[in-house]
């Protein structure tokens, strides 16, 4: 496939998107906030979830029809019906939550255009399906979800035990490599983790529930078994409390609501994602993502075509400047590329 098909993709689905009446959809208040937030930018992010599309076509070996493709943590739907505007022949949506999956089944729906089957969960209930039907889908996008999932490795583990060949890209804006995008998000961790930006915060709910549980713990023991527990869900705070070994968390910012295991836009090495990978014989590849050029103000057009410029003309040290990158997961031997892989 040519790049004009992917343009005109994303032209025609950014002009049906922006006329879909989503006030008066029967979906959710929390999904119309959230499309209502998306549109004046759809298509920016239609062109992100292009480029994901065009490198896991390319490298496939197939051609879009013969492929099947996992939206994974699909949201609105967006993802599935570019991916279908193109020509993927079997779509998989996956989402966990069920007001997301309604929504993008709604406008699917309304537009004629979305993924071929819904599925409400996660790893567990695709591999269920998967395992069912004796489904092997060939390639996942994820956007702007790996910086949010507890358990990577087990993550991991359940999307290749589907396929052992399967080839993954994950976009996320929790780069490690832009410092201003580092220090953004780490002043949101931190209000997460004990300032006021939720009510309670993590630090607050982790105090309380340990206070609760085991209520031998003196003043001193509560807040050092609160600090050191950063970034662990309810019930493995109870174990390690138990085992009485006290974790010293990896990083200085990284936090999770230990209710549910979502992390606050956890920044990870890239090495991280390799060590995770490595007994799947897995590569892994950064790619540099690119800022949003549709703006109103001439001069913030011309700044972001400049940047995209120095992004794009820099090598490595466009990392530097990237406001998000591209994650590939490629199985070992695979012919898919980038076309900006850095080994990195």
């Amino acid at each position: 496939m040519k790049n004009t098909i992917y343009h005109k993709a994303v032209q025609e689905l950014t002009e049906k998107l922006q006329a879909v009446p989503y006030e008066t959809l029967s979906i959710s208040s929390y999904n119309k906030s959230y499309i209502k937030g998306m549109i004046p930018a759809i298509g920016y992010f239609l062109k992100i979830y292009a480029t994901c599309l065009q490198q896991g076509i390319a490298g496939s070996g197939k051609s879009p029809r013969e492929l099947t493709m996992i939206d994974f943590g699909g949201g609105s739907g967006f993802l599935s019906m570019l991916a279908k505007s193109i020509g993927i022949g079997h779509v998989i949506y996956v989402d966990l939550n069920p007001l997301s999956v309604q929504a993008a089944f709604r406008l699917k729906e309304y537009t004629g255009t979305g993924a071929d089957l819904f599925l409400e969960g996660s790893t567990e209930q695709l591999a269920d399906w998967c395992r069912d039907t004796q489904s092997k889908p060939d390639l996942l996008i994820a956007t702007d979800l790996i910086e949010h999932v507890y358990d990577l490795k087990r993550f991991f583990a359940g999307l290749i035990s589907i396929n052992p060949a399967l080839t993954m890209y994950f976009t996320t804006a929790s780069t490690p490599y832009n410092p201003y995008v580092k220090r953004k998000l780490r002043k949101i961790m931190d209000s997460c983790e004990t300032g006021s930006a939720l009510s309670p915060n993590y630090f607050t709910k982790r105090y309380e529930y340990i206070r609760t549980q085991f209520p031998s713990l003196n003043e001193g023991e509560l807040n050092e078994w609160a600090h050191c527990t950063r970034g662990l869900t309810f019930g493995d705070i109870s174990n390690v409390i138990q085992s009485d070994l006290k974790p010293v968390p990896s990083d200085p910012w990284n936090t999770c609501d230990p209710e549910n295991g979502n992390w606050t836009e956890r920044i990870l090495p890239i090495q991280k994602y390799r060590d995770y990978l490595k007994p799947y014989a897995y590569d892994v590849i950064v790619s540099k993502g690119f800022y949003n050029e549709q703006r109103d103000s001439l001069v913030k057009w011309a700044v972001c075509k400049c940047l995209n410029s120095l992004i794009g003309l820099t090598g490595k040290m466009g990392l530097l400047a990237a406001p998000f990158i591209i994650i590939s997961c490629l199985p070992q031997g695979s012919s898919c590329k980038s076309d900006n892989p850095l080994s990195t």
